[in-house]
């Protein structure tokens, strides 16, 4: 059975509010969206990035993956994936927060297709991994039976880079 991290833990916390600012200011160039609206997509991008890092899709945690799931990697809602493209804007910060993220680690955003993603298992597993791991989640953010596309979509994997 899975239990939820009691945990409430602050996504802005991850990044300094001037990058925080700085994405959300970017979104705002490329989207018509109101202030409060991209701050939302930056937070849930956040601690959907932390699920990520701290999340093994090779070993899922006991009791996450729902009966017939063939794919455990997590991906991120269609309000959500804006936000890490703009967040890529910033090579520099975004490499720095992969590596304090992961160890020194990078997060790949890499884009897949499959099943589970086209049919919204894989929006509801990646919700479910991020309350598991103590991150808040807006389901306005996350809406259900939808993906980033409906034929491709974009995922993050850790990859450690040679030094």
């Amino acid at each position: 059975m899975i239990t939820e991290d009691t945990r409430t833990r602050t996504p802005r916390d991850r990044v300094s509010a001037d990058l925080f600012g700085r994405i959300v200011a970017r979104i705002q160039e490329h989207m018509p969206v109101a202030t409060t609206y991209a701050e939302t997509m930056v937070e849930q991008m956040l601690a959907y990035m932390a699920t990520v890092a701290a999340y093994d899709p090779e070993n899922p945690p006991a009791g996450l993956l729902q009966e017939g799931h063939e794919f455990t990697y997590l991906t991120p809602s269609a309000a959500v994936d804006p936000a890490i493209h703009y967040f890529l804007d910033f090579t520099a910060d975004y490499r720095a927060f992969c590596a304090d993220l992961t160890d020194g680690a990078f997060l790949d955003h890499a884009p897949v297709t499959h099943d589970d993603i086209r049919t919204g298992k894989s929006v509801t597993l990646t919700t479910t991994a991020m309350a598991f791991y103590g991150w808040p989640v807006d389901p306005a953010m996350w809406e259900q039976g939808t993906s980033c596309c409906q034929t491709d979509n974009c995922y993050l994997k850790v990859t450690r880079l040679a030094a």
